[in-house]
C-alpha cells in the first residue's frame, strides 16, 4: 500500500527520526506525510478524517511494523531533488511544530479532500481545535496556505498592485 522506504527517506531529509512511543512525534509523521501529499508528492497512503485531524491508518501500521527504521532512519530509499526541495520547504514552514502540522494538515484535508471553502473549513478548525490558541490556528492555516497554495499569475498581479503604494511610501520614509 503505502511506501514506507520513501517515507523514511522523507525524515531522514528532515533530520527526523519517528519515534512510534511518542505521541508528538507520531502527529508530526502524520500531518508530515498529509501535507505532502497533497502537495503531489507520491507515497500512496491513504488518508481520512479523525479526532486529530487527517490520519492515515496504514501509515500508522508502516510505521510501527518498521519501527526500528523509522527511528534509525534507515530504509535504503531516496529523494529526487524536487522531493528534497519540497520536504525542506515543509520543514522550514513548520519546524517539526506538532501543533501547527496538525492545524495546517488538517486545514488543507478539509479543503482539499472535502471541497470546502476555506471559510468554511477555518470554522471547522475552530470547532474541532478548540484546544489550540487562535494564533496558533492562524499560523497553522497560513503556513498550510503557503506551502500548498501557489499564487497564479493574476493572484501576483494583484499583491503587486495592491501592496505598490504602500511599499514606495515605506521607502520615501526611510529615504527622510
Amino acid at each position: 500500500m503505502g511506501d514506507w522506504k520513501k517515507a523514511i527517506a522523507v525524515f531522514e531529509e528532515m533530520d527526523f527520526s519517528l519515534d512510534c512511543d511518542e505521541f508528538e512525534d507520531k502527529i508530526i509523521g502524520q500531518k508530515t506525510i498529509c501535507l505532502l501529499q497533497l502537495k503531489g508528492m507520491n507515497l500512496n497512503y491513504p488518508y481520512g478524517m479523525y479526532v486529530r485531524g487527517s490520519y492515515s491508518p496504514a501509515f500508522t501500521k508502516d510505521y510501527y511494523d518498521h519501527k526500528q527504521e523509522f527511528k534509525s532512519l534507515s530504509s535504503g530509499a531516496s529523494l529526487s531533488d524536487e522531493e528534497k526541495a519540497m520536504v525542506n520547504t515543509l520543514d522550514n514552514l513548520f519546524q517539526k511544530n506538532a501543533p501547527l502540522l496538525e492545524i495546517g494538515a488538517t486545514y488543507a484535508y478539509i479543503v482539499e479532500k472535502t471541497n470546502r471553502s476555506s471559510v468554511e473549513a477555518f470554522r471547522i478548525i475552530k470547532e474541532t481545535k478548540g484546544f489550540y490558541r487562535d494564533t496558533q490556528i492562524a499560523k497553522g492555516i497560513s503556513k498550510a496556505k503557503e506551502f500548498l497554495f501557489e499564487p497564479t499569475e493574476k493572484d501576483l498581479e494583484w499583491l503587486k498592485k495592491e501592496t505598490g503604494p504602500m511599499q514606495r511610501a515605506s521607502i520615501k520614509s526611510m529615504r527622510h
